[in-house]
């Protein structure tokens, strides 16, 4: 990574501020878009908006990005973990997905870097998946619902537990207890029911044609 040196840039007067021509250098010499780069780029968007007047900050920054992408550089740079350059190697090089990654959880950020779910490859609907998981329900991101779609095995031990719930309430000498049992489970009950006993008719249908019996 190439880096002006910043004593040319130091004021007449002996200032240890920077000008804005310094960062604005800086900025344009960090063009790679590599992990490295896009931490350094968050870093001296983050010295530029301490040492910098407002005006002087906002108007170097929009010669490069908008502000709220220069806002997303920054949050990265400050990241204890994103910004580690121990994990230099492990993440996407890609701004937008390591600013999904700020939001989550550090811990659940350092599990996911130990076993390899955080890798170069990963994209942003990824990040968005595991914090809809993290949170139970939905983000957005662009403007876009991720919704947490359960998987098979989930719908399976869903289905599995309401079975064995509609077990315990449903049987013993009557077929509903009306103490334990909703309509909605009466109505569960009496359709799954039905639909047994309509399989086991169209099954003797048959084997009584083929002469089964």
């Amino acid at each position: 990574m190439t880096m002006i040196n910043a004593d040319i840039e130091r004021s007449a007067f002996g200032s240890n501020r920077r000008s804005w021509e310094y960062f604005d250098a800086q900025l344009t010499a960090l063009r790679v878009n590599d992990v490295e780069n896009i931490v350094a780029r968050g870093r001296l968007l983050l010295e530029a908006r301490d040492e910098l007047e407002h005006g002087s900050f906002e108007a170097m920054v929009k010669r490069h990005f908008d502000l709220s992408t220069a806002r997303m550089y920054r949050i990265v740079g400050a990241h204890p973990v994103i910004s580690n350059r121990c994990h230099v190697n492990a993440l996407p090089p890609s701004m937008r997905t390591l600013y999904e990654l700020t939001k989550l959880p550090e811990e659940i950020l350092r599990q996911k870097l130990k076993d390899g779910s955080i890798n170069p490859k990963l994209e942003r609907k990824d990040v968005a998946r595991w914090r809809a998981e993290q949170r139970g329900g939905q983000v957005e991101i662009d403007g876009k619902t991720i919704e947490h779609k359960p998987s098979v095995v989930e719908q399976l031990k869903t289905a599995k537990a309401e079975i064995d719930r509609l077990k315990k309430s449903i049987g013993g000498e009557h077929l509903f207890d009306p103490k334990q049992t909703s309509d909605r489970e009466i109505a569960i009950a009496v359709a799954g029911r039905l639909q047994c006993w309509r399989v086991t008719s169209t099954i003797e249908s048959v084997m009584v044609g083929n002469h089964v019996l």
